[in-house]
């Protein structure tokens, strides 16, 4: 009779360790879940970015077709001025 008592704990035990490690199992897959649905949402927010910067360079892109627009980065930027015009340079722009 007390064998079967010996039985029944180690039974128990290890009832006790694989229930345990299914525990185990499934907080770990939990976590990498998580963890993955983390860098999804990190990853679509890089995309949206990365779209609008994208859209922002096609509309500039177009825009560089227009000689009118060009014209208006070379002065502004570049500082070119056309043939028999003064330039004009404000004192503000001296100095920064």
């Amino acid at each position: 009779m007390q064998r079967r008592k010996y039985r029944v704990k180690w039974f128990r035990i290890f009832l006790v360790v694989m229930c345990s490690y299914f525990i185990y199992l499934a907080v770990a897959q939990q976590s990498q879940l998580f963890s993955i649905r983390r860098e999804s949402q990190a990853t679509q927010t890089q995309l949206q970015q990365l779209q609008q910067t994208n859209a922002a360079l096609q509309e500039e892109r177009k825009a560089l077709h227009d000689p009118k627009y060009v014209e208006k980065l070379a002065r502004e930027e570049l500082g070119l001025v056309k043939p028999g015009e003064i330039p004009y340079i404000s004192a503000e722009k001296n100095n920064l």
